[in-house]
């Protein structure tokens, strides 16, 4: 079952998500599920090569590195 967030956005980019929501006919929950979806893609692309992951205690924790 999804877990609900509250998340507080500026007046004008609610406003932007609720337009192109309407024009794709889409609800603003979904939109905004996607761009996260999108985001977090673009990261592991983007970040994945200078990071690694490590467990300290039962955490699992991110590591960036300068290698390139």
């Amino acid at each position: 079952m999804p877990k609900k967030v509250l998340v507080a956005l500026p007046p004008g980019l609610l406003e932007q998500i609720d337009f192109v929501a309407q024009v794709e006919h889409r609800t603003r929950s979904d939109l905004i599920r996607e761009a996260l979806r999108r985001y977090i893609e673009t990261f592991k692309r983007t970040q994945t090569p200078h990071m690694s992951v490590s467990t300290i205690g039962n955490q699992h924790v991110a590591l960036f590195t300068d290698a390139e």
